[in-house]
């Protein structure tokens, strides 16, 4: 204070100099004290939070509206995978609990398969869900696409601090997917908090996944609602692909449907189940002893034993 109360004594005597200028040119800016100047709000770039380059993979090159699902009829409805919105996926049942979680995940893999190698991907879950429905298993994320290595996992306490780590992870701009699980029904999950996640999301150009579980779906605005059911593989004898009985119930875009939906393990993709993949594993399922675990099995009465009667088996 003093400073400048001294550079305008000179600068009003007609005596100050280069030197003297200095100070008052540090002490105020177009007339203003200094200290009444409030700083510029300034935002990280993803490259500044991230300085080993791999978030810039999440919007380098030309920006597409929408990834392909790999399954015609359901492309033809959608458009494809919207980026740059909030997608609301729920289970049909309690049983599919697991099944509505593949589909999340399986949405995510087509989302970081169009960012590039390395890009990063979000999983905000309550504590909650990952002590019911378990924690994520590295092989099993990367048969839908996803590297473990490039997964920044959040676990949060309760519905509001995984609503407050979305909207942070969705307007980072720094993840290709951020996949949201609440647990159970809360009065946090309603209307205004999915207005919010989609408006972040549009702003940002990020693409939200909501994976609702252990509660009944409430109102939402995503663009899309799935709700998602097991299906029967088509693998036959061995194991096969995952299908998913997928109804589309909102739409914002297109119409809704429902479709069966096969998740292509080694296309990274869904296509429509191949009816014909069924007839290769058609017959019973049950695989007759050999002769000789057949007589290792001893001599059994045909007659069912009484209640807790030992049965013994004969000797080699």
């Amino acid at each position: 204070m003093l400073r400048r109360q001294i550079a305008q004594l000179e600068r009003a005597r007609g005596r100050g100099d280069g030197r003297a200028e200095a100070p008052a040119a540090a002490e105020e800016v177009a007339g203003v004290p200094v200290h009444d100047i409030a700083p510029v709000a300034r935002r990280l770039t993803p490259a500044a939070v991230f300085r080993n380059g791999r978030a810039a993979n999440v919007w380098a090159g030309p920006e597409t509206t929408a990834v392909p699902f790999g399954h015609p009829e359901v492309d033809a409805a959608t458009g494809g995978l919207r980026r740059g919105a909030l997608h609301d996926i729920s289970p049909a049942g309690a049983p599919d609990m697991a099944a509505a979680t593949g589909f999340a995940l399986a949405l995510a893999g087509r989302l970081l398969s169009s960012a590039g190698r390395g890009g990063l991907w979000l999983w905000v879950r309550a504590e909650m869900a990952g002590r019911e429905a378990g924690e994520p298993y590295g092989p099993g994320l990367t048969a839908f696409g996803l590297d473990p290595s490039c997964l920044v996992a959040v676990t949060a306490r309760d519905t509001a601090d995984v609503l407050r780590a979305a909207e942070e992870g969705l307007a980072a701009r720094a993840f290709a997917a951020v996949l949201i699980e609440p647990f159970g029904d809360d009065r946090h999950l309603d209307l205004t908090a999915c207005r919010r996640l989609s408006l972040i999301a549009d702003g940002s150009r990020s693409t939200g996944i909501l994976l609702r579980t252990g509660g009944v779906p409430g109102a939402t605005s995503a663009v899309t609602r799935w709700r998602v059911a097991a299906a029967p593989s088509c693998g036959g004898r061995h194991p096969g692909n995952p299908v998913f009985s997928a109804d589309l119930a909102r739409n914002r875009l297109g119409p809704v449907g429902a479709w069966m939906m096969e998740w292509r393990i080694d296309e990274q993709s869904f296509r429509a189940p191949r009816i014909g993949s069924k007839a290769e594993g058609s017959g019973s399922l049950a695989v007759p002893l050999s002769g000789r675990l057949a007589a290792a099995s001893g001599d059994r009465s045909s007659h069912p034993a009484r209640s807790g009667a030992v049965v013994p088996f004969r000797g080699a």
